[in-house]
């Protein structure tokens, strides 16, 4: 019983040296320059953010689309390197207007099957106690239920801004760059 005893004595040892030679911990390392520590509520809003976004878009549910955005709130799309256009978030959510004769709208792809937009990752930085920024990559895939086929659209990234007002976090501006680092 004793061997055992010291045996998890060292191995007690061992880790909490271990943590100690990897520096500052979880809560300082989550602080920013100016020294803001996030909390859990903010963690838990900007993330409600981004997800009233994706889940808004998907379900063609405008009043969850609009709880990720404030009124003013702008969407920078970059389809192609060196291109660029701004407008109101709102226009986002909109399908284009029909085109001459009829017919299905096409999409990225050429047909008119509706997307799937899948988030991947998010990485968030909390600047101060009102603003946050948020990278994130996305990719879009057009499944065709005829074909019984799926076609993956091209990969892209979102660059958000997101700013708290009256303790809720929401997108300011939104950075869309398709296809390109």
């Amino acid at each position: 019983m004793r061997h055992l005893t010291g045996m998890v004595g060292a191995c007690l040892l061992l880790a909490s040296g271990a943590v100690r030679a990897q520096g500052p911990g979880p809560a300082a390392a989550g602080a920013n320059a100016s020294g803001f520590k996030p909390t859990v509520d903010d963690w838990v809003g900007v993330n409600a953010a981004v997800d009233n976004y994706t889940l808004g878009l998907e379900r063609h549910d405008m009043a969850q689309f609009d709880r990720a955005f404030w009124p003013e709130a702008t969407i920078i799309a970059q389809p192609e390197p060196g291109k660029s256009f701004t407008m109101p978030y709102r226009a986002a959510a909109m399908p284009p207007p029909a085109p001459p004769g009829g017919g299905p709208l096409p999409n990225a792809i050429g047909n008119g099957n509706p997307p799937w937009h899948l988030s991947l990752s998010h990485h968030f930085e909390f600047q101060s106690p009102t603003r946050a920024t948020q990278y994130g990559y996305f990719v879009s895939v057009y499944p065709d239920l005829k074909t019984k086929t799926t076609i993956v659209g091209l990969p892209g990234h979102y660059e958000d801004v997101l700013e708290k007002r009256k303790g809720e976090w929401r997108i300011l501006q939104r950075t869309t760059v398709i296809g390109a680092k």
